[in-house]
């Protein structure tokens, strides 16, 4: 699983990745530290130069802001001329007010008969008013009648009469039906209604003006109207108040100016300040710094996790392989008991005998139905296969098992260095036909009395060995299974896809991987690549500790030369 297709994946299967993810990247504490270390330094210098360069520029911005401008006396301008435009308006209101005439209120001196006989003639006057107005809109037929058919009119002398001659012309020009407009005849009952309905009008309006003198003669007298003499000189004071409003808005204009001025440079000023404030204590600067370096330094290592993932746990590495985890190496646990015995506190560092996880792996070694007398241990880091090998050998022995372990990588010599023991003549030596077995192998011990064969991989490097030689070499190996209940060969994966220049004898290997360091593709290749070869893969060991210390190749020979002062008791006692 890569992350191109990370899309594809469901919801919990998305965290569990992401987690995997997470989990791989705390773990890579170089990538954390580089990363954070550049953040955590570009940081503070960041904070130390911002502030510096923010003062500066507020020092240059202070240098260009103008003074702020004096608006007191444009206000005190402006207030005198409202203050004179307030007093002209006040003596021109009183000037108008003077030049109104007095209207004197009239009183009613008649007596309630008087008065209720006036607002009935009043009452009837209007409605009369109202009727003949009507008339002279709409002089038709129906207008007259109305007229004619008040209280006012119906009682004059002959209006009765002509209401009726008005009904019977109305009568018989209904007998004319729609087309009687073009007749002679119609046409003259037409003019015969229209003048009766004239005398109605001018009966009505002579009745109007009877009424109209008898309400004049119970109306009361208006009072006399009082125009009053007007002394003051008005024109100075609309001349003052004119002069006053002109400088009224020149000062209310000079003002806005002025307070336009003054917020841009209260603006310039509060950005200076600004600038000028930019800065924090060393506390909290150091604080976001390093906040600042956790977490883009994740980030870093997340992201680049993302990119190449990295097997996380057992069930990520089984879902890549395809291969069951037999166990996974965890940092040991210091025991106090062991530091007692002068056997263990000269054992190897590496050898843990008491560790579940190299136990779990032998276990499952030994109690396979069928019998794997041969297996390989191999990976493509050269210390964790080696520390492997020499563990799983060590729990055999333990186990009193007659074991061999076998180094084939001349260029590291790991096996040798995990054990403390010399790794010349080694395989290298057999295979160049300078040694025999019995001088290869090395006879060691693990604890106090369980021995163990060392085959050491050796120092000399004899490049690619001739077909009858490796045969010869897988032969004694194959020989060697009767004596032998177990041998463990320790070989890195180059080696063991050579399978035309490789000793290894049987196709049963071990792959290990180093969680949070080997990622998900290399899993997969290097399982295909040795399923190429026809080697059949047991299962996977995980390791989930810091890289075992080993001392290199030149290292071992230096500290086992004579010269250099090698130390008899670095070896075990053979």
């Amino acid at each position: 699983m890569t992350v191109r297709n990370f899309g594809r994946l469901s919801g919990g299967t998305t965290y569990l990745w992401m987690a995997s993810r997470a989990r791989n990247a705390l773990r890579r504490p170089a990538i954390l530290g580089i990363a954070g270390g550049l953040v955590f330094v570009g940081a503070l210098i960041a904070f130390v130069l911002v502030p510096r360069n923010a003062s500066r520029r507020s020092e240059a911005v202070a240098a260009t802001i103008e003074a702020r401008e004096d608006s007191v006396p444009v206000v005190g301008m402006r207030n005198r001329s409202l203050v004179e435009i307030k007093t002209a308006d006040s003596v021109l209101a009183a000037a108008r007010l003077a030049a109104n005439p007095v209207i004197v209120p009239v009183i009613d001196t008649f007596p309630p008969a008087m008065i209720a006989r006036r607002e009935s003639v009043t009452t009837q006057l209007a409605t009369l008013n109202r009727l003949i107005a009507r008339v002279e809109d709409a002089p038709l037929p129906s207008s007259y009648r109305a007229l004619a058919a008040s209280s006012l009119v119906a009682a004059e002398a002959g209006v009765p009469l002509m209401l009726d001659s008005l009904a019977s012309i109305e009568r018989e020009r209904a007998a004319f039906g729609a087309v009687g407009g073009v007749d002679p005849v119609y046409l003259a009952l037409t003019s015969r209604a229209t003048s009766i309905g004239r005398s109605i009008q001018a009966v009505a309006e002579s009745k109007r003006g009877e009424l109209r003198n008898q309400l004049a003669v119970i109306s009361p007298t208006r009072a006399p109207v009082v125009r009053p003499t007007i002394t003051v000189d008005t024109a100075r004071y609309i001349t003052q108040r004119v002069t006053a409003l002109q400088v009224y808005t020149g000062a209310t204009q000079e003002l806005a100016k002025i307070r336009e001025k003054n917020t841009r440079i209260d603006g310039e000023a509060a950005r200076a300040r600004d600038l000028a404030n930019v800065g924090a204590p060393p506390w909290a600067m150091l604080a976001a710094a390093v906040v600042l370096a956790l977490a883009l330094g994740f980030a870093v290592a997340f992201g680049l996790e993302l990119q190449r993932p990295h097997i996380a746990d057992s069930r990520e590495a089984e879902q890549v392989s395809g291969a069951r985890v037999l166990t996974v190496v965890r940092p040991p646990e210091v025991m106090v008991e062991r530091a007692r015995r002068q056997a263990d506190v000269e054992a190897p560092p590496l050898i843990d005998i008491v560790s579940e996880s190299y136990r779990t792996l032998y276990l499952h070694i030994a109690s396979v139905e069928d019998s794997v007398p041969i297996v390989t241990i191999t990976g493509d880091e050269p210390e964790i296969v080696a520390t492997v090998a020499a563990n799983l050998a060590a729990s055999a022995a333990f186990e009193a098992r007659s074991a061999l372990l076998v180094d084939v990588d001349p260029t590291t010599s790991s096996i040798a260095s995990v054990l403390r023991i010399r790794p010349d003549p080694g395989l290298s030596g057999i295979v160049t036909g300078t040694a025999t077995w019995p001088e290869a192998v090395v006879p060691t011990t693990i604890g106090r009395d369980r021995p163990l064969d060392v085959l050491p991989s050796g120092t000399k490097r004899a490049g690619l060995p001739e077909p009858n030689v490796v045969e010869d070499v897988k032969n004694e190996l194959a020989r060697l299974q009767r004596r032998y209940d177990f041998i463990i060969i320790a070989a890195p994966t180059s080696y063991v896809q050579r399978t035309e220049t490789s000793i290894i004898p049987g196709p049963d290997v071990i792959l290990c991987a180093r969680v949070a360091r080997t990622t998900l593709s290399g899993l997969k290749s290097a399982v295909d690549s040795l399923r190429g070869v026809d080697m059949r893969i047991h299962g996977l060991v995980l390791w989930d500790a810091e890289m075992p210390q080993i001392d290199t190749r030149e290292e071992l020979i230096s500290a086992l030369n004579p010269a250099a002062g090698f130390q008899p008791e670095l070896a075990p006692a053979q």
